[in-house]
């Protein structure tokens, strides 16, 4: 009995924890995908939900001569995201501390290469920690008609 107890108890947080990551989710797709156009999403909704101070890192591959757009979108409560685009050598390609914490960029590569793109959800120093919502979207530029 204690068994199937704990047993249901697991499968509501299980079913709860896949019921935050996809609001999440759809969070960030009708967030970031309004800031889209031009450009067309990937299709790829990277979300997740974190608290302020905390980090993360995506790689992703990048194709010559395209361009792209990547927005990060957050909770209305978080404070800003820091971004940070850098390449395998650790170069850094953007940095949006120096841009007053935008949340997008535009940019082109030269050569086919995998990018890290990391996040911080800045730390108010407060108290209670808020929590919510990042979310990463990347588009690329459709051909233009001549």
């Amino acid at each position: 009995m204690a068994k199937t107890k704990y047993f249901i108890l697991l499968a509501i947080m299980v079913l709860m924890s896949i019921n935050t990551m996809s609001q999440c989710l759809d969070f960030a797709k009708k967030t970031a995908s309004s800031q889209m156009s031009p450009y067309v999403a990937d299709g790829n909704y990277n979300a997740c939900d974190m608290r302020e101070g905390e980090t993360a890192e995506m790689y992703k591959t990048f194709f010559e001569g395209q361009s792209y757009r990547l927005i990060v979108a957050k909770a209305p409560n978080l404070p800003p995201v820091y971004i940070r685009v850098v390449d395998k050598n650790g170069a850094v390609l953007f940095d949006n501390q120096k841009m007053n914490y935008t949340h997008s960029w535009d940019f082109k590569v030269q050569s086919t290469q995998m990018l890290v793109v990391q996040i911080k959800v800045l730390d108010q120093k407060k108290a209670t920690k808020e929590h919510g919502c990042v979310g990463i979207l990347f588009g690329m530029e459709t051909s233009k008609k001549k």
